[in-house]
């Protein structure tokens, strides 16, 4: 055989045997269909359903950024990255709840009852995380960016050095809680806040006791209209020192939401309801009213939701 004759031999000898291969692994494939789909569905199987939605901190204005699914940060900084400032809060007991006796308050069923709980030591940041915190998150492969860079008024912000104390918005519950175990922390549960924002000796209305919010202690109630830095109103602090911990913007807690919670919660270290549809709200925030930055009240929200005017601070154990 000419040497050209047994190239091209080869050629046609190798193209029946890829069709051939092709062949068996098409008959193995629809084989396989076939007993599968003769099989049940296992009774364990999940099923992706998407969380309703809702706009449960919607003011007039304020825009709303979409539910959208949060991948998973991988921390993949060490622990400890984060050095921010931080507030020591002493082990030991205070009252939790909104307290129907103190004249100055006005409660809801929610916050009740009034009730004791002791914590273990642990240390708060001082101040809400930041842009340039987060940021930071962000460029070190810890964090997601948030949904937007925008504030209410400012069409940069995220970002922008002008603004890299004030606080991070739009980042849902699972983007804090991954900031805050990139930085060696975590969120706080609703004691561990409530504690810091009212102190361990009394039971008064706000942080800095039961007189009325104005404007030189705390960003509240359209006032300015917008978030403002960090430790901007140093006479609105908590009695250990906690900085912007009402108004400014609301904050994320690690607990689920239930309504209650308080009625049936351990008097000491509560962890928060163990499942739920909603994640907790503290503080208030820059768009809200004088009720609704009180020390005792509570806000819930679907995790997934970013706004605004919600932002949060970490916390670790001593």
């Amino acid at each position: 055989m000419h040497p050209c004759d047994i190239g091209e031999f080869q050629r046609k000898d190798l193209t029946v045997r890829r069709l051939y291969i092709f062949a068996i692994v098409l008959l193995a494939g629809v084989a396989l269909l076939s007993v599968s789909s003769l099989m049940p569905m296992q009774a364990d199987a999940v099923l992706d359903i998407p969380m309703p939605t809702g706009t449960l901190l919607f003011f007039p204005g304020v825009q709303v950024a979409p539910p959208t699914p949060t991948p998973t940060a991988t921390p993949a900084p060490p622990p400890g990255v984060d050095t921010a400032q931080e507030v020591l809060i002493l082990a030991g007991a205070f009252q939790m709840g909104c307290d129907s006796s103190n004249t100055a308050e006005t409660c809801y069923s929610s916050e009740l009852p009034l009730h004791t709980v002791n914590l273990d030591a642990y240390y708060i940041d001082k101040y809400e995380v930041t842009n340039a915190r987060y940021k930071a998150c962000v460029d070190a492969g810890g964090c997601t960016a948030p949904y937007y860079v925008s504030s209410y008024t400012r069409p940069s912000y995220y970002g922008n050095a002008t603004y890299a104390d004030y606080p991070v918005i739009y980042v849902d519950w699972n983007q804090a809680k991954a900031f805050c175990q990139w930085g060696g922390k975590r969120l706080p549960t609703e004691a561990e806040w409530e504690r810091a924002a009212r102190g361990g000796s009394d039971t008064r209305k706000y942080p800095w006791g039961n007189m009325a919010p104005n404007s030189t202690l705390l960003n509240y109630s359209w006032n300015v209209g917008d978030t403002t830095q960090v430790g901007s109103y140093p006479t609105g602090a908590s009695p250990d020192g906690v900085m912007d911990i009402a108004g400014n913007v609301w904050e994320w807690v690690n607990d689920w939401w239930q309504f209650d919670y308080y009625s049936v919660s351990p008097g000491t270290n509560p962890p928060g309801p163990t499942s739920g549809t909603y994640r907790v709200l503290r503080g208030g925030s820059w768009g809200i009213a004088v009720n609704n930055v009180r020390s005792a009240y509570r806000y819930l929200s679907i995790a997934d939701d970013r706004y605004d005017n919600v932002g949060f601070r970490c916390v670790r154990s001593q």
